[in-house]
């Protein structure tokens, strides 16, 4: 067992968890530097990427199998999603409507549950965004079934379809 005062970079190496945290800030850089010429952080992409989920119709929630118009997300409920602080959330959200690429709603307000949605610029940049983003999967080895490993294994860390899970073991 190594000694904790004096660990080898080995020891360090061997801690998961810290490796993870290491690799995503390397990997927000690299993703940050191909999303720049299409003017958006990794964090925005995130953003539109998560409305752009939204987008798609709904059958489950209707009786008869008719599709519901696209809903959005609420402000918090895409914090969650992004996995950022809903204060965080708050000023990415001024940004990208002053940009035109969110609806933030009309009733905004303390105590209001405004849906957040995707505009028509919004979508036309997530269409360019995305297949460059989905290239980043090819960082992982020229195997897809290499990227959808590491997926697989991180998916369970980071809840379900509607965000992170707020209680990481």
């Amino acid at each position: 067992m190594p000694d904790r005062s004096s660990p080898t970079r080995d020891d360090v190496d061997a801690i998961a968890a810290w490796s993870v945290i290491r690799a995503a800030r390397v990997l927000a850089r690299r993703l940050g530097d191909v999303l720049a010429p299409l003017g958006l952080t990794p964090v925005e992409f995130g953003v539109l990427v998560q409305l752009g989920a939204t987008d798609e119709p709904d059958h489950r929630g209707t009786a008869d199998g008719l599709a519901e118009p696209a809903t959005g997300l609420a402000q918090a409920d895409l914090a969650r999603a992004v996995g950022v602080r809903p204060q965080s959330m708050t000023t990415l959200v001024v940004t990208l409507a002053e940009r035109g690429l969110i609806d933030r709603g009309s009733e905004r307000g303390r105590g209001r549950r405004s849906r957040i949605v995707l505009t028509d610029a919004g979508r036309a940049v997530l269409a360019q965004a995305y297949p460059v983003v989905l290239a980043s999967n090819a960082w992982f080895g020229p195997d897809a079934a290499t990227s959808a490993a590491l997926v697989a294994t991180l998916r369970p860390m980071l809840g379900g379809p509607g965000g992170p899970v707020d209680d990481v073991p």
